[in-house]
């Protein structure tokens, strides 16, 4: 039947499209993006500040700290992101998150598995377990999906690192976009809260899809010491650096 073999197909290019995300190359297989977009997607490799993972372009030291966060303690060991804020890497995140493109889950978690693998300090974390960051459910119910959670998931799956919803939002909030991080910060207190055990993990990633002024990031790891002051690490994963 000609309705049905239509409705098969476009559920076929729903999961798995037939052309490259970006450039429109006919893709096969279950690939999402062709070789040259994925390989040629500016990731964060060299030269980035080793606590916010903010790139630097230039000539670094060896353990360089930027300007935003030089003197400032933060409750999260360091941070680190996939890949640059070029235009091609944010339309991808935005229609990850917002154009309801859920199965761009696989190349983003892909490139956070790169970071996993890739980043010798994530090679000494013990015990790890993947924490996403909590999406309001009235946020999480309009969007359909809460994009962390799926991508710790995702992730998870790639990687073999546990992922687990720790936290829940307690409270609606406004969004963050056109905040600065000192108004992000206070917009995000006491927004979050455990909402189980941590076990016998020793070592928290928290998972989220960008990385903007690490408000949301310092808030959920605040809280996480704050509940779990024997664990040993938190760290911070992002597919995007904002």
């Amino acid at each position: 039947m000609v309705w049905l073999r239509r409705l098969v197909s476009g559920f076929v290019d729903l999961v798995y499209p037939s052309s490259c995300f970006h450039c429109g190359e006919l893709l096969g297989g279950k690939r999402l993006v062709c070789d040259d977009c994925f390989y040629g997607a500016g990731r964060i490799s060299d030269g980035y500040c080793g606590v916010c993972g903010e790139d630097f372009e230039g000539v670094f030291s060896e353990n360089p700290v930027c300007p935003n966060c030089r003197g400032l303690d933060f409750s999260f060991d360091f941070a680190k992101s996939a890949l640059k804020n070029t235009a091609e890497n944010r339309e991808m995140v935005i229609s990850y998150k917002y154009g309801k493109r859920q199965y761009l889950v696989r190349v983003l978690a892909k490139f956070c598995s790169e970071v996993l693998y890739g980043d010798e300090r994530f090679s000494g974390l013990p015990d790890p377990v993947m924490v996403p960051v909590p999406l309001h459910w009235r946020r999480e119910l309009r969007r359909g999906f809460n994009q962390a959670d799926l991508l710790s998931r995702e992730i998870s799956r790639q990687t073999g690192i546990p992922a687990l919803r720790l936290l829940r939002r307690r409270y609606y909030t406004v969004t963050q976009t056109r905040l600065t991080r000192g108004e992000r910060l206070r917009n995000l207190r006491g927004v979050f809260r455990v909402r189980g055990d941590l076990g016998g993990y020793r070592s928290i990633i928290i998972i989220d899809d960008v990385f903007t002024t690490g408000s949301t990031s310092e808030e959920c790891a605040r809280i996480l010491r704050d509940n779990f002051p024997k664990v040993e690490n938190i760290v911070v994963v992002t597919v995007l650096r904002g």
